[in-house]
């Protein structure tokens, strides 16, 4: 069910910004990411969204990608570590990842690949043992 809200709440963004992905402006972007990490609707004067937007912005910065790719890219790993691995990891623990241990110039999959690896080899399969498993190796 919650997938299907997430989806239908994409659809409607990508409807509002005239169904162009692309589109979406970050605060957008930043308020639909921290309503499906958290599981229920924010505003967008939320402090949560706030720390997601900014994060986003790290990012953008330092990836030359926009927002709205980030987004796509976090859904896209945080669905794989679901589907492959039966490991529920939120959106916004992959942007953490992002915005802790990604590079300059360095592409955001391979941030996120070696997030979703720590992630799998860890004991407890948590975000702060996967977290301490990439601090070790940078």
């Amino acid at each position: 069910m919650k997938r299907i809200l997430a989806l239908l709440s994409l659809s409607a963004l990508l409807a509002i910004s005239g169904g162009s992905a692309a589109a979406m402006s970050a605060d957008a972007v930043a308020q639909e990411m921290t309503a499906l990490s958290l599981d229920h609707p924010v505003a967008a004067d939320d402090p949560a969204v706030s720390k997601t937007r900014a994060m986003l912005a790290q990012v953008s910065q330092r990836s030359g990608e926009d927002a709205t790719a980030i987004f796509a890219a976090c859904r896209r790993y945080a669905g794989h570590l679901r589907d492959a691995a039966h490991i529920r990891a939120s959106q916004l623990e992959l942007l953490a990842a992002l915005d802790t241990y990604g590079k300059a110039g360095q592409s955001i999959n391979d941030t996120l690949q070696a997030y979703v690896a720590a992630r799998k080899a860890a004991a407890d399969r948590t975000h702060a043992t996967a977290m301490a498993a990439l601090a070790r190796t940078k």
